[in-house]
């Protein structure tokens, strides 16, 4: 009996960084399949957006779902960094930050919309107004 689970995970880059797109989000799908092959887990949906990466996967019981999602995000990281030179200006790629949900029968919908919850606000841009001065 060959038993899995299945996980859905959404991430995304430091500061938000619209940084995905072109070459670069090709690239980052073909290093995902790179490292799925490594953990010896099925890729079952990869959806590589501007600014944020889902991942479907059935991974056997005994690989944890943070061993899979950190494979992912090193092997992405150093390979996109040293090929794509815009990267670097940011001082990672990945953020720590990451989602998780296990069920065969959720949607990426569900898992995207958790990960916008669970980020932090953004702050508006401009200067902050001074606090408790003369006005």
């Amino acid at each position: 009996m060959n038993q899995k689970i299945t996980y859905h995970f959404v991430w995304g880059p430091m500061r938000n960084k619209p940084c995905l797109t072109g070459e670069a989000a090709e690239r980052l799908q073909s290093l995902i399949d790179e490292a799925a092959d490594l953990l010896s887990v099925d890729l079952e949906e990869v959806e590589v957006f501007p600014d944020r990466v889902y991942v479907s996967v059935a991974a056997p019981p005994t690989v944890s779902p943070h061993r899979i999602v950190c494979r992912f995000k090193a092997h992405s990281s150093h390979c996109l960094r040293r090929e794509f030179q815009e990267m670097t200006r940011i001082p990672t790629l990945w953020t720590r930050t990451y989602v998780v949900q296990a069920g065969e029968h959720l949607r990426p919908e569900q898992v995207l919309e958790l990960f916008e919850a669970s980020l932090p606000p953004r702050r508006r841009p401009g200067r902050p107004k001074s606090c408790g001065g003369p006005e």
